[in-house]
């Protein structure tokens, strides 16, 4: 009686996990370059995005005063600034808190911009996050 036998050898499921071995040895890097550089790139966008947000509010306040109304609005207060850029509570690339913060030194671990306002004078800060360098600008405005 003659019996069939069927499946793989030894030698064909080795080889087999030497495959799936050295592909996963060049995916995982390749996998964390690009979530890193998708971090770097939101952290980016975050900062640009208050940067146009802002100078969009002053060049709105600017137009509504030049017309002689008011501006029902205190420039100098930062949560008001947070509300204007960032009104969907956009998060953080890290750490789930939100992207945006009412802080001079934002968390470089977790890519929160910060944002603070006083005197005329409004200012985001971008962190070294990842490879990142850490910028800030400022707006004056005065009234």
């Amino acid at each position: 009686m003659e019996r069939n036998q069927s499946g793989f050898t030894l030698i064909e499921l080795m080889i087999v996990v030497a495959i799936i071995a050295i592909l996963t040895a060049i995916a995982v890097p390749a996998y964390n370059q690009y979530t890193r550089e998708a971090q770097m790139a939101k952290v980016t966008a975050h900062y640009d995005g208050a940067y146009r947000s802002i100078k969009s509010e002053l060049a709105k306040i600017t137009a509504i005063e030049a017309r002689g109304e008011t501006y029902n609005f205190d420039i100098n207060s930062t949560s008001h600034w947070l509300n204007i850029v960032n009104p969907e509570a956009r998060l953080a690339p890290k750490g789930g808190g939100l992207a945006y913060v009412d802080s001079a030194t934002p968390s470089a671990t977790n890519g929160e911009i910060g944002i603070q306002a006083g005197s005329g004078q409004i200012t985001i800060y971008q962190p070294a996050f990842l490879q990142l360098s850490a910028i800030n600008n400022s707006f004056n405005y005065t009234q």
